[in-house]
């Protein structure tokens, strides 16, 4: 009985003892994991770099645009009637390179192919002229 005793008192005392030790484990990965959350959240939120917008080309852009569509030559004529005389105001180059000249478009038709491509060729004109500005 006095062996039983012993080893009935010495068997909590290693449940005890390995359960502090588990708990001590347990706290250190709980840590390790927050610090790692910690380190890796400003990778997280900040995601992909996203694409820089040239804002003041697209400004530039919609400001030759809508100069157009007010003017004299165009202003009179119903937006969605009115692109091909837009578009030849705004660059006659683009006009002509992206062929409004030769298939116009429909009244009312909107093109969005010719259309981003429209708008690409009067951007790269604006990036060519602010350059040529700069040479000079």
């Amino acid at each position: 009985t006095t062996q039983q005793q012993q080893q009935t008192m010495v068997s909590p005392k290693k449940e005890h003892q390995t359960s502090s030790s588990s708990r001590w484990v347990l706290l250190m990965v709980k840590i390790l994991f927050i610090l790692l959350i910690l380190f890796m959240l400003p990778e997280l939120v900040r995601g992909k770099p996203k694409k820089k917008k040239n804002r003041s080309l697209e400004k530039t852009y919609n400001s030759k645009l809508m100069g157009c569509e007010t003017s004299r030559d165009c202003g009179d004529m119903i937006l969605e009637e009115s692109m091909n005389c837009v578009t030849h105001c705004v660059s006659p180059v683009c006009h002509k390179e992206i062929q409004y000249d030769i298939n116009p478009l429909e009244d009312g038709e909107v093109d969005e192919g010719r259309a981003i491509a429209f708008a690409q060729c009067v951007k790269n004109e604006i990036l060519k002229e602010r350059a040529d500005a700069r040479k000079n």
